[in-house]
């Protein structure tokens, strides 16, 4: 696991924080939530998904849920994988924001067409797992930001 948390990274909360106090009061979360993160987006960690196309799907996930923060964390990681386009990103992009913008309308046909685009049945899970990690991200976002309003 990596040292740094990267939700108190991306939203700026340090030791001795109001909210730093009430994420330590949750840290087995917290450490879960992390652990997830290292698994998912750890460049030298085998996935069926290159870390070009982790972090691409994971910053348009954020950006379609509107998370500033999230989005800038995300392209800067994908920005440093070094430049990537082609029918697979195509199809894991269009995918992911049909996903996180109405999830009700995704079917097989948008399956289908990761498949046609080489993404494995692996691949697949592991890009649905990204979507809804960052959506958790993005609502874990949101509410630090309510409550440290009210701090």
């Amino acid at each position: 696991m990596s040292a740094l948390d990267v939700i108190d990274s991306v939203l700026g909360i340090g030791p001795g924080d109001p909210l730093d106090g009430l994420r330590r009061g949750r840290e087995e979360a917290r450490l879960r939530a992390q652990t997830s993160y290292d698994a998912l987006f750890d460049p030298d960690v085998f996935t069926p998904l290159s870390a070009q196309e982790r972090f691409a799907a994971a910053a348009r996930v954020a950006e379609v849920s509107g998370s500033t923060a999230l989005t800038r964390h995300y392209g800067e990681r994908r920005d440093a994988q070094g430049p990537a386009n082609g029918e697979r990103l195509a199809a894991v992009l269009s995918h992911v924001e049909t996903v996180a913008r109405a999830p009700s309308e995704a079917s097989r046909d948008d399956l289908a067409r990761l498949a046609q685009a080489g993404l494995t049945p692996a691949a697949i899970v592991t890009l649905s797992q990204i979507v809804g990690f960052v959506a958790y991200q993005v609502r874990i976002e949101a509410a630090l930001t309510l409550l440290g309003d009210r701090a």
